[in-house]
C-alpha cells in the first residue's frame, strides 16, 4: 500500500521528540506507536518507529471499549471514518505537526484572509473651477456730439476661478493579502494609476505580503509526504506550487509593475487556495 521511506526527514525539528501513542490491544496488552496518521473505515494508518513504513492496523486488533475511554478523540475519528466511509485525519505522535490536505487548504485561506490595518500612500486631487456671471444692462438715451443716442442693452460678464486641493485617501485602511493579490492579478479593468498605488501600498507596508509569504513557508514545511496524499496532480505538486507562490509574492515588492507571468502565477495560486480537493 505504501512504499518504504524515512519519516525523520519529514518530521519538523520541533517534534523530533514526540511521545509515542499508547493504545490497548484486543489481547489487553499495551501497544506503542511512534505516530498515527489517520483513521480509515477498516483501521488505523500507523508507524511503529521513525524509520518504519506506514502500515494498516485493523480495528479488531484494538480494545475498542478502552479506546473510547483512553483516546476519545481517536475513537470519534474511528466512528466518523466508519460512518462516512472515508479516511479521517488523526495526526498523533510524529505526525502532530503534519497537515492533511484539508488542513493545508484551511491554513492557506487563513493566511490569505487575515485582516491587516495598513498605512495608505497620501494622494491628492486638485480641481479648478471657473464661474462666469453675466448680466444685462440697459443704457439710457444720451447726447453725444450733438446727436441723440437711442437706448441700447449690453451684457456685463465677470469670471471667477477657484482652485482646491483635497486629500482623497484615508490615513489607514484594513485589507487582506488576498485582496491585494486579486487586484494585482487582474489584467482588465484596472487603471495603471491604481496598480501603481497598490505597489506604493506594498512598499509602505512591506510586512503585508511578507507575512503572507512566511505563513506559506510554514505550511510548506508541514506538508505531508507524497505517499500520504491521493494520487492527484493538485496534491502531488503542492510543495512546488507553494514555492512558486512564495517566490512570486516576494518578487512583487522589488518591481514597479507586474508582468503577465506573475499575474498567471498569482491567479493559479488563488485558484489552488479554493480548490475543492483542499476543502
Amino acid at each position: 500500500m505504501f512504499t518504504r521511506f524515512t519519516l525523520l526527514a519529514l518530521v519538523l525539528s520541533s517534534i523530533v521528540h514526540a511521545e509515542d501513542v499508547k493504545l490497548t490491544g484486543a489481547n489487553g496488552r499495551s501497544v506503542e506507536f511512534a505516530g498515527i496518521w489517520e483513521a480509515r473505515p477498516e483501521g488505523l494508518i500507523v508507524v511503529t518507529s521513525a524509520e518504519s513504513a506506514p502500515i494498516l492496523v485493523t480495528w479488531d486488533k484494538f480494545d475498542l471499549a478502552k479506546l473510547k475511554s483512553e483516546q476519545p478523540s481517536l475513537d470519534a475519528a474511528r466512528q466518523r471514518a466508519v460512518f462516512l466511509r472515508s479516511a479521517q485525519p488523526v495526526n498523533l505522535g510524529l505526525f502532530a505537526e503534519i497537515l492533511t490536505a484539508t488542513q493545508v487548504g484551511s491554513e492557506i485561506r487563513r493566511v490569505l484572509d487575515v485582516p491587516s490595518t495598513v498605512k495608505v500612500p497620501v494622494a491628492f486631487r486638485t480641481t479648478t473651477e471657473t464661474t462666469v456671471q453675466a448680466s444685462l444692462v440697459t443704457l439710457q438715451p444720451s447726447v453725444w456730439d450733438g446727436l441723440v443716442q437711442p437706448p441700447f442693452t449690453t451684457v456685463n460678464q465677470r469670471s471667477k476661478t477657484e482652485t482646491e486641493t483635497r486629500q482623497i485617501t484615508p490615513d489607514e485602511i484594513t485589507t487582506t493579502p488576498r485582496r491585494v493579490l486579486q487586484q494585482l492579478s487582474r489584467t482588465d479593468g484596472v487603471l495603471a494609476s491604481d496598480r501603481r498605488a497598490l505597489f506604493e501600498l506594498n512598499k509602505m507596508n512591506p510586512r503585508l505580503l511578507e507575512e503572507a509569504a512566511q505563513g506559506l513557508e510554514r505550511i510548506r514545511a508541514s506538508l505531508p509526504p507524497k505517499q500520504f496524499l491521493a494520487n492527484d496532480p493538485t496534491l502531488q505538486t503542492l510543495a512546488q506550487r507553494l514555492t512558486e507562490a512564495i517566490d512570486t509574492i516576494r518578487s512583487l515588492s522589488t518591481g514597479q509593475t507586474v508582468d503577465r507571468a506573475q499575474q498567471d502565477r498569482i491567479r493559479d495560486f488563488l485558484t489552488l487556495a479554493d480548490h475543492p480537493i483542499l476543502r
